[in-house]
């Protein structure tokens, strides 16, 4: 690990491992195939990566985004935090949380306080201001469909190089995301980085959104009162003209022009969530200038047109209110829960027992893997009270609870479907 200062703070970047030509040589009798041609990639200028595409972890960015983080979240969510005392404290970890959307990061990123930590994120999300982020606080980009020019590393190893400077870090073991409420069966990365890295404890997180059911009277009402009294207020200046209605006209109009202009840009932009939040704060913020000058200058010192127009930017941020009022009121639940750590030396004193060492590490991965997975489960149904119809041995092997209430072995048809294998194979035995 390479430490050094920057304009932006302190800066911590893992360098590139050199890496070895490939050895052996083609036989001279066989004749060499035609070669493909090469697929052209996309250069990388448009993206904000980390440099030489590692870990990185720039002091001034990561503790903005981490403040960012800390006010929007709850703004977006209920949360719930549970088992926070587990963190170990005594070394460091890998974090394994399930994986039901897209705000799992920045909630699972709590979890590390204010230490820095690594992760990876898919190369399409280095753009715009939540590239920046990413950048900056630790996560390095996967080229999972070699779209890009440029070296990438590759996301085990670069894992375990970052768990062995001393740092953690946080990985999603079931490899994508799913929204059924369960825990799927799990990737065997969990535990090859564990037992082959120096990392002290594999701690497992369970992530859920729900809705919040519940009435808020006090938040509803307050806010159905202020959005009330704005959109009176708005229209009564108005009608007042010179700096009085000017400055009801700015406030209004900078209001909803930046929510109707956030709106239609973010919405009308395709790509990844870093394009869109990176077109609506650019589209908000071209919307309240606008919005601003535009209703300032007509309730100001267009008495003709002033009513109307602060009129109509009066109700829109009426409206706006009203709408903020039932997304506060109505945002969903986010419960974090953190598991028992587990000890990761074991699992390594038993690999290294065994007269091969290589079966030896692999045999003990999967054994943790398993054991990570079943804890996954526990906090995962904890929260949600509903039972998870997938597990996993300590050989790797992925089983499901059939119909007929016996557990079948499964296989990954695709990207986001188990099944069973045919003929059927029974952890029973039986077939």
């Amino acid at each position: 690990m390479q430490i050094m200062s920057t304009n932006n703070g302190i800066a911590r970047s893992l360098n590139r491992q050199p890496q070895k030509p490939a050895e052996g040589t083609q036989d001279a009798q066989a004749p060499a195939p035609k070669p493909e041609a090469p697929k052209e990639k996309k250069p990388t200028s448009s993206l904000e990566l980390p440099p030489n595409n590692r870990y990185h972890w720039d002091e001034k960015i990561a503790r903005r985004t981490q403040k960012a983080r800390d006010i929007l979240l709850p703004l977006a969510f209920r949360m719930k935090d549970e088992g926070f005392e587990n963190i170990p404290k005594d070394g460091n970890f890998i974090v394994g949380p399930t994986h039901q959307g897209m705000p799992d990061a920045f909630l699972a990123s709590r979890v590390m306080g204010d230490k820095p930590f690594g992760s990876m994120s898919d190369i399409n999300q280095f753009k715009g201001i939540v590239g920046k982020a990413l950048s900056g606080s630790g996560s390095f980009p996967v080229d999972r469909y070699k779209e890009y020019e440029g070296d990438f590393p590759k996301p085990a190893e670069h894992a375990k190089e970052i768990l062995n400077t001393g740092e953690s870090f946080i990985f999603y073991p079931e490899g994508r995301i799913f929204t059924d409420d369960h825990v799927h069966p799990i990737q065997p990365g969990v535990g090859k980085i564990s037992v082959d890295s120096s990392v002290k404890y594999a701690l497992p997180v369970a992530q859920d959104y729900r809705k919040d059911r519940e009435f808020h009277p006090v938040e509803t009402g307050v806010g159905v009162l202020v959005s009330a009294a704005i959109t009176a207020a708005g229209i009564w200046a108005g009608g007042q003209g010179g700096l009085t209605g000017g400055i009801a006209g700015a406030v209004t109009g900078l209001i909803s022009g930046a929510v109707l202009g956030g709106a239609a840009a973010g919405g009308l932009k395709k790509g990844e969530a870093g394009d869109k939040i990176t077109a609506g704060l650019k589209g908000a913020a071209l919307g309240a200038l606008a919005g601003a000058v535009g209703a300032g200058v007509a309730g100001a010192a267009m008495p003709g047109v002033a009513g109307a127009v602060v009129g109509t930017t009066s109700v829109l941020t009426g409206l706006t209110g009203l709408g903020a009022t039932y997304g506060w009121t109505h945002r969903m639940i986010a419960t974090t829960r953190v598991g028992t750590p587990i000890e990761v030396e074991p699992y390594r004193q038993r690999a290294a027992a065994n007269p091969d060492k290589e079966a030896g590490k692999q045999a003990e991965a999967l054994r943790l893997t398993s054991d990570f997975h079943a804890e996954m489960v526990k906090l995962k149904d904890g929260i949600t009270g509903k039972t998870t119809p997938y597990k996993m041995d300590p050989q790797g092997r992925a089983w499901g609870l059939q119909e007929d209430g016996r557990w079948a072995q499964l296989e990954q048809a695709d990207k986001k479907n188990w099944t069973a294998i045919e003929p059927k194979v029974y952890m029973d035995g039986s077939k």
